[in-house]
C-alpha cells in the first residue's frame, strides 16, 4: 500500500511540473482543476519544486475578486545539458538548458577516419568545444545525452554493430567518463531525434508517431504513449533495413535490397556518381566541377530540380522504395503522425511532392486513414535536442531533484578531467 501510494505521489508530482513547464505561468487553482488534484496537493508539490529551484513565482495573476494568486514557472536555466549527435558526415554538440533553448553550439566534420579512437577523441574534443564557447559554470551541469546510429547496449554504454561506421563492439561512453565527471546516457540517433520532436518540435501534437530520418542512412523511431518504443532488444525502427528488393546491391548491415542502400542520401550519391562514369550524361558533372566522386545527394537533388534526365530518374526510384517503405510502417502499426525528418528534408518539395503521393498510394485501403504526414521542426538540431531530452526527462522523472542524483564531481570549476 506504502508503494503504491509512492508511486501515485511520483506520477502525481510529475503532472504538476509538467503543468507548469508546458502551460506556465500558471497558478496553484488551476494546475489543481487541470490535474483534479487537491490544492493542498498541489500546493505540497510546488512548494517542493521551489526548495529544487526548479520552479519560481514570477508574479501575480489579476484578481477575480479575492486575493491575487501568485503564478509559477518553470525555471528553464536552472541547468544545462550537454546533446550530442555523431553523425557520419558531421558531428553536432550543443548546450540545452531544460527549456530547449540553446546556448551553445559545435559543429565539426567526421571525416573520413572512422576509426573507434579517433572518432572518440574527436568526439571529447567536441564536447569540450562547446562547453568552453557556452561559458555555462560547471555547477549547472545536468547531464550528457550522446546519440549514436547503430544497435546499442545502452545499459553499458556500448556500440553493439552502427554500419555507417562499421563498427562491432565497441566501448563508447567509457572513455567518455573518464574525460567528464557528468551523468552520460547512450541513445540510437534516431530515437533522439524522435525525443527532440516529441519534446520541443511537431511531436509535441502526438502521443504516437513515427519519425523517419532520411539522411546519410535511413532509419526511424517510434514514440508510443509519448515515450520511445525500444523492443526487446533496443533495435526497433529500423525502417532502412527493411528488405525491398531480395536481389538488390549488398547493404552495409549485410543484407541484400534494404531501404538504405536503395535510397538513402549515400545511396542516391553513388548511384550518380555511378550513371555519370558510365557515360550518362548529365549535368551533375560539371555541377561538381568534374569531380564525379563529389557528386552528392544535395547535387542530384539540384540537378533534378533543373530537369536532369539522370537526376530525375535516381531521385523518382528513391523516393518510391521510401514511399514504400513509409506505407509499410503505416500498414503494420497505425501511427497517427509520421515525422520525415533528417538531411534530405532540406531538398524541400522536389522530395515532399513525389513522396507523399506514393505513401498514399501504397498505404492499404482505409488504413492509416487518420495519419498526418508532417515534417520535423528541429532540423539539424533534433538529434542532440533530444539526447539531451533524455536527461531531461530522468530530471522530471525524479522530481526535478537533479542534483541529489545527477551529482558533479569537479575540481577548480573545471567542467572536464584534465
Amino acid at each position: 500500500m506504502k508503494i503504491d501510494k509512492f508511486i501515485m505521489a511520483a506520477a502525481n508530482k510529475k503532472n504538476v511540473i509538467e503543468i507548469i513547464r508546458t502551460k506556465g505561468p500558471i497558478n496553484k487553482a488551476e494546475i489543481s482543476r487541470m490535474l483534479g488534484l487537491s490544492l493542498p496537493t498541489v500546493m505540497k508539490f510546488t512548494d517542493e519544486l521551489e526548495a529544487t529551484g526548479a520552479v519560481k513565482v514570477i508574479g501575480k495573476a489579476e484578481s477575480n475578486g479575492g486575493k491575487c494568486p501568485e503564478l509559477l514557472e518553470f525555471v528553464s536555466d536552472a541547468f544545462y545539458i550537454v546533446g550530442v549527435d555523431v553523425g557520419r558526415n558531421s558531428m553536432k554538440a550543443i548546450m540545452m538548458d531544460l527549456g530547449g533553448n540553446i546556448a551553445g553550439k559545435v559543429t565539426v566534420k567526421t571525416g573520413d577516419d572512422v576509426n573507434p579512437k579517433m572518432i572518440i577523441e574527436r568526439l571529447i574534443e567536441l564536447i569540450k568545444a562547446v562547453m568552453r564557447k557556452s561559458e555555462i559554470p560547471s555547477d549547472k551541469f545536468l547531464g550528457m545525452g550522446i546519440g549514436m546510429p547503430g544497435l546499442l547496449d545502452t545499459e553499458n554504454g556500448n556500440v553493439i554493430f552502427s554500419p555507417d561506421f562499421r563498427w562491432e563492439n565497441v566501448s563508447l561512453l567509457e572513455p567518455i567518463k573518464k574525460s567528464f565527471d557528468l551523468n552520460q546516457i547512450l541513445i540510437n540517433s534516431n530515437q533522439a531525434m524522435a525525443m527532440g520532436e516529441r519534446w520541443f518540435g511537431i511531436g509535441r501534437q502526438s502521443d504516437y508517431f513515427i519519425c523517419v530520418n532520411l539522411g546519410h542512412g535511413i532509419g526511424s523511431a517510434i514514440i508510443e504513449k509519448g515515450e520511445t518504443y525500444h523492443g526487446s532488444c533496443g533495435s526497433s525502427g529500423e525502417i532502412g533495413h527493411m528488405t525491398l528488393d531480395k536481389n538488390g546491391p549488398v547493404c552495409e548491415c549485410g543484407n541484400h535490397g534494404c531501404l538504405e542502400i536503395l535510397a538513402s542520401g549515400n545511396a542516391i550519391a553513388l548511384q550518380a556518381q555511378k550513371a555519370v562514369k558510365n557515360g550518362e550524361k548529365s549535368a551533375m558533372f560539371e555541377m561538381s566541377g568534374g569531380k564525379i566522386n563529389s557528386i552528392d545527394a544535395k547535387i542530384v537533388f539540384d540537378a533534378a530540380r533543373e530537369k536532369d534526365k539522370t537526376a530525375e530518374r535516381i531521385i523518382t526510384a528513391a523516393v518510391e522504395y521510401i514511399g514504400i517503405g513509409i506505407a509499410n510502417c503505416i500498414n503494420l502499426l497505425d501511427p497517427d503522425m509520421i515525422i520525415i525528418s533528417g538531411g534530405m528534408v532540406n531538398a524541400g518539395n522536389i522530395l515532399l511532392e513525389q513522396l507523399i503521393p506514393v505513401i498514399k498510394e501504397r498505404q492499404m485501403k482505409f488504413a492509416g486513414r487518420n495519419v498526418k504526414i508532417k515534417v520535423g521542426e528541429l532540423g539539424e538540431n533534433a538529434t542532440p535536442m533530444g539526447a539531451a531530452a533524455v536527461i531531461l526527462s530522468q530530471y522530471i522523472n525524479a522530481g526535478c531533484n537533479g542534483k541529489s542524483i545527477y551529482s558533479t564531481h569537479f575540481k577548480d570549476n573545471s567542467f572536464y578531467k584534465s
